[in-house]
């Protein structure tokens, strides 16, 4: 099969073992790879490619990741399928990826063996989630992963997790919102259901993500 597949992470272990996996499964050829942000979006400039498997959160001077990088990725290559590979486990992000363009979701702590599953999935234009992102994903309807985003919160709700994400406790919330304790909880907790988080350290990771778009 004729797949000319760019992969890309810049851990140079995972990057190696990705391209591996997909030459050991014979799903097509890997004709380049990259490190950064910057160096993806140049390679892509250069290199011809029907599937591109990247990293979620690859930090680079100069250029955002994670959504934003999605975000440049379709807005120069709109029809490439993009089979994301991450390490969170986060439902409410994954709505996101998928909303900014991503065809696949392939978790790290998944088999390896199932990337080249997700580029056969992605090359024939379907969406593939690995096994541990469906499980968590199907809490919240499976493929479809419907839960909300920031911008489906109310204004009360969106104040609270956004004071939450900066390191403000409970108490120090109501005292800065002339709310009751109580009430800032309940909010609390009625975002974090919408959005499918279900720790504060999800909370965390979900608001700074999409702050750094």
């Amino acid at each position: 099969m004729d797949i000319r597949i760019i992969v890309a992470d810049d851990h140079p272990v995972i990057l190696a073992g990705i391209s591996v996996a997909i030459r050991q499964a014979g799903v097509g050829q890997v004709v380049g790879e990259a490190t950064t942000p910057q160096g993806l979006l140049d390679l892509l400039a250069s290199t011809p490619c029907d599937v591109l498997v990247t990293d979620y959160r690859m930090p680079g001077e100069g250029h955002r990741d994670g959504l934003g990088l999605i975000d440049d990725i379709r807005s120069g290559w709109p029809d490439l399928p993009v089979v994301v590979v991450t390490a969170v486990m986060n439902a409410a992000l994954y709505r996101e990826m998928i909303d900014a363009g991503a065809t696949g979701l392939v978790d790290k702590t998944s088999d390896v063996n199932e990337i080249p599953q997700a580029i056969l999935a992605a090359h024939r234009g379907d969406r593939y989630l690995s096994k541990n992102v469906d499980a968590l994903a199907g809490r919240r309807r499976s493929l479809d992963i419907r839960v909300a985003t920031l911008e489906d919160l109310s204004p009360r709700e969106l104040q609270i997790l956004k004071l939450f994400s900066e390191g403000m406790r409970v108490t120090e919330i109501a005292r800065s919102t002339s709310r009751g304790m109580s009430t800032v909880s309940q909010q609390k907790t009625s975002a974090m259901r919408k959005l499918g988080l279900t720790s504060d350290a999800q909370i965390f990771d979900y608001v700074r993500s999409r702050r750094s778009d």
